[in-house]
């Protein structure tokens, strides 16, 4: 069983009518709880994405010159 804590926010009234209009009073804890996982995994998932790509720019000179060493001992091949 998952824990569960309680917690109060403090959103914009439009925010709040729009939740209140697409889950029932009964559901809104889970409908909350699953657009901020959603919310969460897209985040990690930028987070990564960009962390990649500094990584592969940091190392492109180095990609760059061990490739052409490989070029080279396949042209010898």
């Amino acid at each position: 069983m998952v824990t569960t804590e309680k917690v109060t926010l403090t959103l914009p009234a439009d925010l709040v009518a729009t939740l209140r209009s697409m889950a029932p009073s009964r559901r809104q804890s889970q409908f909350v709880a699953e657009a901020l996982r959603a919310y969460i995994a897209e985040q990690q998932r930028k987070s990564l994405r960009e962390r990649l790509i500094a990584g592969y720019q940091a190392n492109a000179a180095d990609d760059a010159a061990l490739a052409a060493e490989w070029a080279e001992a396949e042209d010898e091949a």
